[in-house]
């Protein structure tokens, strides 16, 4: 992990397993009956893991060689406004969550999907505030793109 790390690369890790536990769990909730979902969700889940996938993979490309899966900076680094970065500071954050709760949803079982969202956007809301410390500390012009874009999702947060 980088200096500015906060130990939030560890937590995305355990989110990941809990939520990989809480995904296995799916089937043997289905199997008892427990919190069942109806089939239309399950499509509706893999179409949302989709969109967050291919959202993942563009923001990833739009970084290029400055894609980490840590927090850090490098000297030759920049703000990156391209893309997704036009509108949202944390596409790629947007797309793993999209993802993790479109697989969630795809269980049809609203305890999994409820487990997995609460992680998630627990754990990235705690990545987002450590990056845009360690972003406003080291870019002079991060507070004005704080001011034209969106955190995570436009016009809500």
């Amino acid at each position: 992990a980088g200096q500015f790390d906060q130990r939030s690369t560890m937590f995305i890790v355990m989110a990941y397993f809990v939520c990989g536990i809480a995904l296995l769990s799916a089937s043997l909730l289905s199997k008892a009956g427990i919190a069942g979902l109806p089939s239309w969700v399950g499509w509706l889940g893999i179409m949302i893991a989709l969109i967050g996938f291919g959202l993942r993979v563009w923001s990833m490309s739009v970084l290029g060689r400055f894609y980490t899966r840590t927090l850090k900076i490098t000297d030759q680094q920049s703000i990156v406004r391209a893309g997704p970065y036009h509108l949202i500071r944390h596409p790629g954050y947007l797309g793993s969550i999209l993802i993790w709760s479109g697989v969630a949803a795809s269980t049809q079982n609203w305890i999994v999907l409820l487990v997995v969202l609460t992680v998630m956007l627990g754990v990235y809301i705690y990545r987002i505030e450590t990056e845009e410390e360690m972003l406003v500390g080291a870019y002079k012009d991060y507070a004005e793109y704080r001011k034209q874009t969106w955190r995570l999702i436009p016009l809500i947060y």
